[in-house]
């Protein structure tokens, strides 16, 4: 997180997806050494319509990487084929999420965990997983971070005027990173707060605030007009139910009661 350079943290970001790719075959392998591949899974429930705020909130966050867009651009060294990047990461995580989350299901059912990793049994090939995962996480922070940082970097200075530039960044970046560890620490459902996270944020920069800035700053026709509005409808439709239900269900859990999409929250059958 102490690396300032966009072309330093690159190679390690390249490690990072290394890793992952290494923890997502481990992964794989597992689910399908493990999968009982001869069960009828025809009337498997797989999901409620009144979960599907929630899952919009997931999967929102886990596509929206806006805030890496420019600096990403930014750096390379032909910017002109960067929309053929974005697409071939956008098609790479959408056929990660498919085939992860079928195979996922069809393994572990009912019992999975909100991360696949920690469902995993404590052998070699589910502890090499983990690994792989800790180690990719670890080492993509400094690249999500750095755009954190460059953000709040100028105010920081401007407010603390008095000390050296060299001294505000640091003490930036050290709080930053002790604030990330703390949150990771207290929250005990990380699905949830994706979750919430994903509507209330991701969902904004992903969906709303892009095609009103295309709307304000390039004065399109009329036809791409009304495809940015239906943009826009949707994302705030999505934010508003996926931020509802995730607040809810977080209140639910943290009561002790079951999450679960009836509205409100309510206690199990015989309490």
């Amino acid at each position: 997180s102490f690396i300032w350079s966009m072309k330093t943290l690159s190679i390690l970001s390249v490690l990072g997806n290394i890793f992952i790719f290494a923890g997502l075959g481990l992964v794989l392998v597992y689910v399908l050494l493990h999968t009982d591949w001869t069960e009828d899974t025809s009337n498997m429930l797989v999901g409620r319509a009144s979960n599907m705020p929630i899952f919009f909130g997931m999967a929102i966050y886990s596509y929206e990487g806006i805030g890496l867009v420019l600096p990403l651009r930014a750096e390379m060294l032909e910017p002109e084929k960067f929309p053929y990047v974005v697409s071939g990461g956008v098609f790479v995580v959408l056929t990660g999420q498919i085939v992860f989350g079928v195979l996922g299901f069809l393994c572990f059912g009912y019992d999975i965990g909100a991360i696949i990793t920690f469902t995993l049994s404590k052998g070699v090939i589910g502890s090499l997983a983990q690994i792989a995962v800790s180690l990719c996480v670890y080492l993509t922070y400094p690249l999500m971070f750095y755009v954190a940082v460059d953000i709040l970097i100028v105010p920081a200075k401007d407010i603390f005027t008095n000390f050296h530039s060299f001294t505000v960044e640091f003490w930036l970046r050290t709080t930053l990173v002790m604030l990330t560890f703390m949150f990771a620490v207290l929250i005990p459902h990380i699905d949830l707060f994706i979750a919430l996270i994903g509507a209330m944020a991701s969902c904004s920069l992903a969906l709303i605030f892009p095609p009103m800035i295309y709307i304000m700053v390039f004065r399109p026709p009329l036809k791409k007009r009304v495809v940015c509005m239906m943009i826009i409808l949707f994302g705030m439709v999505g934010a508003v139910m996926g931020t509802t239900y995730a607040l809810k269900d977080i209140v639910c859990v943290l009561s002790g009661l079951p999450k679960g999409g009836d509205w409100p929250c309510k206690p199990p059958p015989g309490h």
